[in-house]
């Protein structure tokens, strides 16, 4: 008898959240500028508690997916045409493999001419730079880029209809 309370007591002394289900953590530095015409890059330390199944930069009305690096999660952005905006806003959104989101905050990176901004983050990988494939985010997107964006090497995905 006494067996039986000592097991049932030994069920009570286990944590009832057996496992984890929080969603990812993004931990990204806002990047202040970029230069016209040349591919960006964008990274982020992402972690969760199980696994991290997809993350992404969004841009205007498109997004890009991000790869794991070894270190990092890393997507490259086509780059803003020479003087069609004077900053670009983008946010990193990551999913876990329990479908949980999470995204940073919503950023502005100024676009300015090449020796203003010391530290642009370009992609310094030809093939990155000539493979981008950016996906729609709305129907009403079309079938192309927005204009604003270099088209060169960049392969767009509308959102499928019905």
């Amino acid at each position: 008898m006494k067996m039986g309370i000592v097991v049932a007591a030994g069920l009570l002394a286990v944590p009832l959240a057996a496992r984890a289900d929080d969603p990812p953590v993004i931990e990204h530095t806002p990047l202040p500028c970029t230069v016209p015409e040349k591919a960006i890059s964008l990274c982020a330390a992402i972690s969760d508690d199980n696994r991290v199944a997809t993350a992404r930069v969004y841009f205007p009305r498109a997004g890009v997916d991000m790869a794991f690096t070894g270190v990092s999660y890393c997507g490259t952005i086509p780059g803003p045409r020479e003087g069609k905006m004077k900053s670009l806003e983008y946010y990193v959104q990551a999913v876990d493999d329990q479908f949980q989101p999470n995204r940073t905050n919503t950023y502005n990176m100024n676009v300015q001419p090449e020796g203003a901004c010391e530290f642009p983050p370009l992609q310094k990988d030809p093939k990155k730079a000539a493979g981008i494939k950016v996906f729609a985010t709305n129907r009403k997107q079309g079938t192309k880029l927005d204009g604003a964006f270099v088209q060169t090497g960049v392969t767009f995905v509308p959102v499928a209809s019905r």
